[in-house]
């Protein structure tokens, strides 16, 4: 074989090479594609489409809002149902009304120890209740329909409802209920006024126990041991 024959056989040689590589590479991309398409469902294909059409819906909508409102608003200042908002700000009632029997009333605040013992979210203590707790602790009705408690005989504290009007005279009835238990002292008409502090804060602490109820001072602060701590200091002054 010459030499010009050799060269067009290495020329047809490299020509049918390409070919057979050009052609490979479309076959193999052709395989890909149908691959590709295999791997997803008709359903996830529909899908997409609708996505893409709620978004180009939505963005047409977001448009037409704002070109609406001539694009002259600032979005931070746009308030989202204001009224809506004021209508659903959370109700809170008012406390119920304490009663104050006119034997407190009367009395000079300054010779006068009295502590309101109630649940903390003024839920009424039933005539039931009431009844069975002041046997439990001692307590006796007195002329007035008052509770009162005496010590050797000697009387210590009286109490009245919170709740008008403001005695027990009643509690034994089904339709009695209270707020409370309004305990007091009138330190002029007491002969031992720091044993009878001490006689109240016994049954206090009693009467706590018994219906899970808390102790406050008259301006409905709840009392504390610096509070005790002063009134017997008072009391022995």
């Amino acid at each position: 074989m010459d030499t010009v024959t050799f060269r067009w056989v290495l020329v047809v040689i490299a020509v049918l090479l390409a070919l057979a590589f050009y052609f490979y590479g479309k076959h193999q991309a052709r395989l890909r594609r149908r691959s590709a398409i295999d791997t997803f469902t008709r359903e996830e294909i529909d899908s997409a489409f609708v996505e893409d059409e709620q978004l180009r819906t939505e963005l047409s909508n977001l448009n037409q809002v704002l070109h609406d409102n001539e694009l002259e608003e600032n979005l931070d200042d746009i308030q989202i149902n204001p009224v809506l908002d004021e209508q659903t700000t959370p109700f809170a009632l008012p406390d119920p009304e304490i009663h104050v029997h006119r034997e407190i009333s009367i009395c000079d605040a300054e010779r006068l120890i009295n502590y309101h013992l109630r649940h903390e979210d003024f839920r009424l203590i039933t005539g039931e209740e009431a009844e069975a707790a002041r046997r439990q602790v001692g307590l006796e009705p007195d002329a007035q329909g008052l509770l009162e408690y005496r010590d050797e005989g000697v009387l210590a504290f009286r109490i009245a409802s919170l709740s008008a009007p403001g005695d027990f005279a009643n509690i034994g009835s089904l339709e009695f209920s209270t707020l409370g238990f309004n305990c007091f002292i009138v330190l002029d008409d007491c002969e031992n006024p720091p044993g009878a502090y001490e006689a109240l804060l016994k049954k206090i602490d009693e009467l706590v126990r018994i219906l899970n109820i808390k102790v406050y001072k008259p301006s409905q602060e709840l009392l504390t041991i610096n509070d005790v701590t002063s009134a017997r200091k008072k009391l022995l002054d």
